[in-house]
């Protein structure tokens, strides 16, 4: 049991209940706000300008972690961060001006996706293994990434309540939305408060550091930050926009059960966050997430080359039953191989490979795989994510996190 469950200690603690507000608004908001803009009726392009300087905002908030969050201080860089959420509770007031809704997406802390991507998650990944015992790392890995999902899951499901909430004000149309993003910004007040509580342990004398904190461990971050950006291209590939419309055109699946398929795959990936950090105890943090990845990304493939709708459900939930278990296994290894005053820049770095590849994923995708077949986005994700599993295994199997023991 002690592996499973992690024991933090006070700033431990408070960072998790801050994760767990942050982890709730975003999931709200990440459905609120696409919502919200659709009652608004703005044009199409318009809308897409301020979901990417959403995007954009995030992009450079890491940016700036990555490179000066060490000499600005983790506590501090978690305090503004959370403050800044309090900037959604405006968006009702300025809906119709959709300058200002860009001036607040470029923040950096307006919620697009359901997971939270932003700059913040890089300093608690720096800041959390120090708040536990090395031999329990992992484990708080785990602990930290099932919260965020849970929450966001609570805040997706209290959309509905929110929105029935203002109309129980008298709000109608886009108003209505109101109480959610005053709900976003409160929780935003919690997370500030919380990491504001948190002590300069949190810390570890990094405000000393001068210019890029990565010094001894630059060849490793480089070559980590390189894999990870090859593993979140081809995810782009597979985003689950693209996998709702592939089940829709390939095999005119209903809507809502497309949503349920999506919300079991989150459920099951929820659950493999704990068994990764069992596993990882007993065959090692590397293995973890090269022997459960490729498994997922061959279910990945045959579920585009199956033929009918049943067999192709039951290959993506099993894909999401392995799929997510690389994450605290990664997050925990990333932070294990380099010194804790390197914490902050390598999260704030390897997010940034990570991000890129991203984007330009279902970019790519869409001009040189789609015209192929609806299926081939699929294929060419789960084959180059396998690529990336047999790349990290050789170049990092013989290199265990401090502590492990090398098993051949």
């Amino acid at each position: 049991m002690t592996h499973l469950l992690p024991e933090f200690d006070r700033n431990g603690r408070r960072l998790l209940a801050a994760k767990l507000f942050r982890g709730f608004a975003f999931g709200m908001n990440a459905v609120v706000l696409g919502l919200y803009l659709a009652a608004l009726d703005l044009p199409a392009p318009v809308i897409g300008l301020i979901l990417s300087a959403a995007l954009a905002g995030t992009l450079a908030l890491t940016l700036v972690i990555a490179l000066w969050g060490d000499r600005i201080g983790r506590r501090r860089l978690l305090v503004i961060g959370s403050a800044l959420m309090g900037l959604s509770a405006l968006i009702p007031w300025v809906g119709a001006n959709p300058a200002v809704l860009v001036f607040i997406g470029l923040s950096g802390m307006v919620a697009v996706t359901s997971s939270e991507s932003t700059g913040l998650q890089s300093v608690d990944q720096a800041v959390l293994p120090q708040t536990v015992p090395d031999r329990q790392r992992t484990a708080a890995f785990a602990l930290y990434n099932l919260a965020a999902s849970a929450a966001s899951a609570v805040g997706a499901l209290i959309v509905g309540p929110m929105l029935a909430l203002g109309h129980a004000f008298g709000l109608t149309d886009a108003a209505a939305y109101a109480p959610a993003f005053l709900a976003y910004a409160l929780a935003g007040l919690a997370s500030t408060a919380l990491s504001f509580s948190l002590d300069l342990r949190v810390e570890v004398g990094a405000t000393l550091q001068r210019g890029f904190a990565i010094r001894r461990s630059r060849r490793t971050v480089a070559m980590l930050s390189a894999l990870f950006s090859v593993d979140a291209l081809a995810g782009g590939f597979v985003v689950q926009s693209y996998l709702a419309y592939w089940f829709a055109a390939r095999f005119s699946a209903d809507p809502a059960a497309v949503g349920t398929l999506f919300a079991a795959s989150n459920i099951l990936a929820a659950i493999s966050f704990p068994v990764a950090a069992w596993l990882a105890a007993r065959i090692g943090l590397i293995r973890t997430m090269v022997f459960t990845h490729i498994p997922a990304n061959l279910f990945l493939v045959g579920s585009a080359l199956v033929p009918s709708l049943g067999p192709a459900i039951a290959l993506i939930l099993a894909r999401a039953a392995l799929s997510s278990m690389d994450v605290p296994a990664r997050q925990s290894y990333t932070m294990a191989v380099v010194d804790p005053d390197e914490r902050t820049a390598t999260a704030g770095v390897t997010s940034l490979a990570r991000s890129v590849g991203q984007v330009i994923g279902p970019a790519l995708a869409g001009v040189l795989l789609v015209p192929m077949g609806i299926g081939a986005p699929l294929i060419a994700g789960g084959l180059l994510k396998t690529g990336y599993d047999l790349s990290l295994y050789a170049f990092f199997r013989g290199r265990p996190a401090p502590g492990e023991e090398v098993r051949r």
